[in-house]
């Protein structure tokens, strides 16, 4: 048996920064990550004081000071930026930067308690099981409702504006090999992005699995991250609302990895879930930030010839499933990208469209 190396090569491909004026990334730094801050303040008054204060430091450029949130080594790349405004961070960094000053600025080491619990909540009340015993096609089904469930992403509500779900909208289409491979395994592990419908979804599609005999590991994030990224609580509120339950053996599996800067497939990956995921036949990435932690954020040419199988090697085949909200993508082919920036001048960022891109696993 082959065992899966992380490839120190791909952390010197070159990440997308947030000083790139005009580009999503700025407009993130810039624009969204003040407004995600301001509007948390509002909602948990008696941390306003700290909320504000993080979010001034990142509207004004101040010198980011501070030692990694609770003295976390994953962040000690922060202290290369010291003394330069935020938009000196590499986006992926930074997005995870701002989660781990958020978690700091209410506290949650010392109380455990999610600042978003709130937000989750109010989207979880449209959660409805479409379970249908006389589907024709229930793993094709699931895997297409869970592609889609993408596209609920508190942090970026623009993204739940656009309901179309058509081939039309799905620039690469790789769900014949996906489903080859799901039919043929004995475990698929669900790296998870949004709570809610999302995760709703991806528990229907771990449900059409295990209906077929398959072991079915959920990873989830440990603590808050992304507004809306599933924890371990809010699986289980999803769970409770299915109307046909999962087995009780499908295990929820919280990662500290996951809720850092660290890019999936490099030698930041830590050995124990490169052994956990190496036991698996199909490993299914979930939405955008997943997707981007496969590709190390990198930029990539829209005529680039590379295939996601090209750039992708995890210690089992992958499946992305994801909706694009980021300018990160690689595998598309170029006609169906001019068609798409034809039809949406944002449609790397704008969540209309889809892809489901498949990448052999091991090198």
């Amino acid at each position: 048996m082959t065992m899966f190396t992380p490839d120190a090569d791909v952390d010197q491909r070159e990440p997308w920064r947030c000083d790139v004026v005009g580009s999503f990334a700025w407009k993130t730094c810039t624009e969204r990550w003040p407004r995600i801050v301001d509007g948390l303040a509002r909602e948990l008054p008696a941390h306003a004081a700290a909320l504000h204060a993080l979010r001034d430091e990142i509207r004004s450029g101040t010198v980011l000071t501070m030692r990694g949130a609770d003295d976390d080594a994953r962040f000690d790349a922060v202290h290369d930026v010291a003394g330069l405004p935020w938009t000196a961070l590499p986006w992926y960094l930074g997005e995870s930067w701002l989660y781990a000053r958020i978690r700091a600025a209410v506290g949650f080491k010392h109380h455990h308690k999610d600042p978003f619990r709130a937000r989750k909540a109010a989207e979880e009340h449209a959660l409805v099981d479409g379970d249908n015993p006389s589907d024709p096609a229930p793993l094709d089904s699931a895997l297409w409702r869970a592609l889609w469930g993408n596209r609920v992403d508190l942090s970026l509500p623009s993204a739940m504006a656009h309901t179309d779900e058509t081939a039309a909208s799905l620039l690469v289409d790789d769900r014949e090999q996906a489903l080859a491979w799901l039919q043929g395994a004995r475990r698929v592990d669900i790296l998870l992005d949004n709570a809610g419908v999302e995760v709703f979804a991806d528990l229907q599609l771990a449900r059409a699995l295990t209906d077929v005999g398959v072991e079915v590991t959920l990873w989830a994030k440990d603590v808050p991250f992304f507004v809306s990224d599933a924890m371990p609580a809010d699986v289980e509120i999803a769970r409770r609302r299915l109307r046909r339950p999962l087995p009780p053996d499908v295990t929820i599996r919280p990662e500290r990895f996951l809720s850092g800067p660290g890019f999936l497939q490099t030698s930041a990956l830590p050995a124990h879930v490169v052994t956990a995921l190496s036991a698996s036949d199909v490993i299914i990435a979930k939405g955008d930030c997943n997707y981007r932690r496969l590709v190390c954020d990198a930029v990539y040419d829209v005529d680039d010839d590379r295939s996601f199988d090209d750039v992708v090697a995890m210690p089992a085949p992958v499946i992305a499933l994801r909706t694009l909200k980021a300018e990160v993508a690689i595998g598309i082919p170029p006609d169906r990208a001019r068609a798409a920036a034809a039809v949406d001048g944002d449609w790397l960022v704008s969540g209309r469209f889809g892809v489901v891109q498949c990448a052999a696993g091991k090198r």
